[in-house]
């Protein structure tokens, strides 16, 4: 059965679909199989940052209803069963509660070895649902005050749902130099004001913004989430700064 992780924000444009995607694939090269659901109803992104939809009849919303069995409404790549995605309903709707959408993702998830779930952003809405179907969350922040003080308010819904352990932090667009220059918080800032320990840092990139036309992260971009990715399976990976390490594990 798939470990459901959720990937959520205190606040939008962190990037947290972006993260899911990348993450997914990085965990694709390990030898996993993710399942990818978006689940911001009438604001779908995984579709265009994938690649796949462009023939999607059903959503997880028919599934949930009854509409359509559960895995024909998982897309997956040409010729190959290792990524799947499910897409949300196309406007808001009345969503499943807890019970009816772990069921269809019961269902949906038993090829997967990973089910990211990728949350709407904040606490309200369909997010208390999502929290009760998961597994684990990571929460998505850029290392600025603003979207590290949003990070540390989902941490209450978080705390409440999850034990300690399977609540991590991931910093998006993470810039050394504009941390040397005090123009963004450390590591070790965003961990004190969040109360949320670290599971990685991913360094700003530009070619990110690429990921719809099939551009690739660069290098470093994906050496970052390959670390994550390995933490994420369970391997003690060292942060590079010593300072963050005590924060990880």
């Amino acid at each position: 059965m798939a470990k459901r992780i959720l990937i959520c924000s205190g606040k939008g444009g962190a990037g947290k679909s972006t993260v899911a995607v990348c993450l997914a694939r990085a965990l694709m090269e390990r030898g996993s199989r993710v399942l990818l659901v978006d689940c911001d109803a009438g604001l779908r992104t995984l579709d265009l940052l994938t690649g796949l939809g462009t023939e999607a009849v059903y959503s997880w919303l028919d599934a949930a209803a009854g509409r359509c069995a559960p895995a024909d409404a998982v897309l997956t790549e040409s010729g190959s069963k290792r990524l799947g995605l499910m897409l949300p309903p196309p406007a808001e709707a009345a969503l499943p509660d807890a019970d009816a959408f772990s069921a269809v993702l019961d269902a949906a998830g038993g090829d997967f070895d990973y089910c990211f779930l990728d949350a709407p952003a904040g606490l309200t809405g369909f997010v208390p649902t999502l929290c009760r179907v998961s597994d684990a969350a990571v929460a998505v922040a850029t290392p600025d005050a603003v979207c590290v003080r949003a990070a540390s308010t989902l941490s209450s819904l978080l705390f409440e749902n999850f034990p300690e352990h399977e609540i991590r932090l991931l910093l998006n667009r993470f810039d050394y130099a504009r941390m040397r220059a005090h123009e963004s918080l450390t590591p070790d800032e965003a961990v004190t004001q969040s109360g949320i320990r670290l599971i990685g840092a991913i360094p700003e990139d530009p070619r990110l913004t690429g990921l719809s036309e099939g551009v690739l992260p660069a290098a470093a971009t994906r050496a970052a989430f390959q670390r994550v990715a390995a933490r994420l399976s369970g391997e003690e990976v060292e942060f590079k700064a010593r300072k963050v390490r005590a924060n990880m594990f």
